[in-house]
């Protein structure tokens, strides 16, 4: 197949790696862009810190003390990994699960770096826990205005990876025939809002 995955320059090296392997044609196209937003506070007076993408990890903050670090997925927990980070509990899916997985959080003080527009189901599942939830602001992420729109013909799949990559496709009203794939409910909850049905595919 020709797939477009639609991840930033070194985001997803192991999964395109993954479908040339397999005998795909990739080709990658970025549709959004992160800028830092409000500085990462300390994560020493937690109880626990909760990722929930890459691009929070990116920006924690160097000699830190870390409590009881949480992420959903295993890209963004390699990426707390890499920066020697401890990660104690891995989430599957998307913020619910997470929070499933974190266990009890009654009375506990929980930090969650997000994104201007981060899905509020785990806040929402923590709070309802009885956790006390911080959400600090660290990156917005913005769509790009103009891609190389001839990437995407010919592609019979188009790969995303979060709502917002989502919203700038719709944006930039790029015609394709192609099928959706999306990683995570979250993003696929993204694409059936806009009118896709996400491929129930194993990639």
């Amino acid at each position: 197949m020709r797939i477009v995955v639609t991840r930033n320059e070194g985001r997803g090296v192991d999964f395109i790696a993954r479908l040339e392997s397999s005998g795909h044609e990739v080709r990658r196209v970025a549709l959004t862009r992160t800028v830092d937003a409000d500085p990462f506070p300390d994560p020493a007076p937690f109880d626990g810190v909760l990722f929930t993408s890459v691009s929070a990890v990116e920006r924690v903050p160097s000699g830190a003390r870390w409590p009881r670090v949480g992420a959903v997925g295993r890209a963004t927990a390699a990426g707390l990994e890499a920066r020697g980070i401890d990660v104690a509990v891995v989430g599957g899916g998307g913020g619910a699960e997470l929070a499933r997985a974190w266990g009890e959080a009654r009375g506990q003080k929980l930090l969650l770096p997000q994104a201007a527009d981060a899905h509020p189901a785990l806040g929402a599942a923590l709070e309802r826990s009885g956790a006390e939830v911080v959400r600090a602001i660290v990156y917005r992420t913005h769509p790009l205005l103009a891609v190389d729109e001839t990437q995407f013909r010919g592609a019979d799949l188009i790969c995303f990876f979060a709502p917002s990559g989502v919203q700038a496709f719709v944006d930039l009203n790029i015609a394709t025939n192609a099928q959706m794939w999306a990683h995570g409910p979250t993003t696929a909850a993204a694409l059936r809002r806009a009118g896709y049905e996400p491929a129930d595919l194993e990639l």
